[in-house]
C-alpha cells in the first residue's frame, strides 16, 4: 500500500509536470503552410506534429489512470505506469532525432546567407532623379534589317555610371515554351542574340535556384545577358552593384549589362538563357 502511495504521488507530480509541457508545444509547434522561403520543414513539421501527439495521448492515459487509482488492481496499475514512463522515455530520443533535423536545417539557411549577394539584403531605392531620366522606345539598332520591319521594345533599366538595357517580348510566347520544354536554343533565337550582345558565347538555357546566384565577385568578360523564361514578381529578382534598383523575371525580354548581376534567393527557382553559369557559389570567369 505504501508503494502504491509513493507511485500515486509520482504520476501527480508527472502530470502537473506534462501540462506544462503540453502549454509549451501548442505554442510552439508550427502550423503547416508557414514554413520558412528557403528551407524546406516538412519532415520537422511532420516529426513534431507526431511527438505532440504520442505526448498528448500519453497525457490522457496518465489522467485516466490518476482517475480510477482507487478501483485499480495494483498489479495493473504498475503495468500502466511502467508502460507510460517507458512511453516518456522513446519521446525523448524521438526529440533528439527532431533537433537533429532542425540544426541541418538552419545549417541551410546559414548557407545561403553566407553565398548570397550581400546587396539582396540591403536595396536602397535611387534617388527620384535618376529615374526620371530613364526612357522607353521602340529600336532598329541603328537601321539593323532583322529589327526594321519588327523594332525591339528598348527600356533603359539603367544609365549612370553603368547602363542596364532591357529588351521586352523578344521571344515569343511558342519559343519561350520550346526553349522550357528542350532546353535548347533554336538558331533564329541564337542569331536575334548575337545582333544584341556582340562576342556572345556560352550561351545555355540554365536553372537559377532558390539559393540564387552570387555575381559580384565574379569577373566576366564582355557584356552579361540574361533572357528570362519566366515571369515572376518576388522570386529571381536580379540586382545589380550598389543595390539601387532590380529587376523582376519578365517571361521573353532580355537582360543586357555592362555589369555582372545577382540573383537573390527566393522561394521559387527560375528558367534563364544567360551567357554565364548561373551557380550558388562564387566564382571566376
Amino acid at each position: 500500500m505504501l508503494y502504491h502511495r509513493f507511485t500515486v504521488q509520482r504520476l501527480v507530480f508527472l502530470l502537473v509536470v506534462l501540462c506544462h509541457i503540453d502549454g509549451y508545444y501548442t505554442e510552439e509547434a508550427p502550423k503547416d503552410g508557414n514554413a520558412p522561403l528557403f528551407a524546406d520543414v516538412s519532415p520537422l513539421t511532420d516529426m513534431l506534429k507526431d511527438h505532440v501527439d504520442k505526448f498528448k495521448q500519453l497525457r490522457d492515459d496518465l489522467k485516466a489512470l490518476q482517475n480510477r487509482k482507487d478501483n485499480q488492481n495494483p498489479l495493473v496499475f504498475f503495468r500502466e505506469t511502467m508502460r507510460i514512463m517507458e512511453g516518456l522515455q522513446s519521446l525523448g530520443k524521438e526529440w533528439k532525432d527532431i533537433e537533429r533535423i532542425q540544426n541541418e536545417g538552419n545549417r541551410e539557411f546559414e548557407v545561403i546567407l553566407e553565398e548570397m549577394d550581400p546587396m539582396c539584403g540591403q536595396v536602397k531605392p535611387r534617388a527620384a532623379l535618376f529615374e526620371i531620366e530613364l526612357r522607353c522606345m521602340y529600336t532598329d539598332l541603328g537601321g539593323n534589317p532583322y529589327y526594321i520591319i519588327g523594332p525591339l521594345k528598348q527600356e533603359q533599366v539603367n544609365r549612370i555610371p553603368y547602363a542596364v538595357t532591357m529588351y521586352h517580348d523578344l521571344l515569343t510566347k511558342a519559343e519561350v515554351k520550346q526553349a522550357n520544354e528542350t532546353r535548347t536554343i533554336e538558331p533564329s533565337v541564337r542569331r536575334r542574340l548575337d545582333t544584341l550582345v556582340p562576342n556572345l558565347f556560352n550561351v545555355a538555357v540554365r536553372e537559377a535556384t532558390k539559393s540564387g546566384y552570387n555575381g559580384s565577385n565574379v569577373k566576366h568578360r564582355g557584356l552579361s545577358m540574361m533572357l528570362y523564361l519566366e515571369s515572376h514578381t518576388n522570386s529571381g529578382i536580379t540586382i545589380f552593384p550598389e543595390g539601387l534598383f532590380t529587376v523582376a523575371p519578365t517571361s521573353g525580354s532580355l537582360l543586357v549589362s555592362k555589369v555582372h548581376p545577382s540573383i537573390c534567393p527566393s522561394s521559387n527557382s527560375v528558367q534563364v538563357i544567360t551567357n554565364f553559369f548561373v551557380s550558388s557559389k562564387k566564382q571566376m570567369m
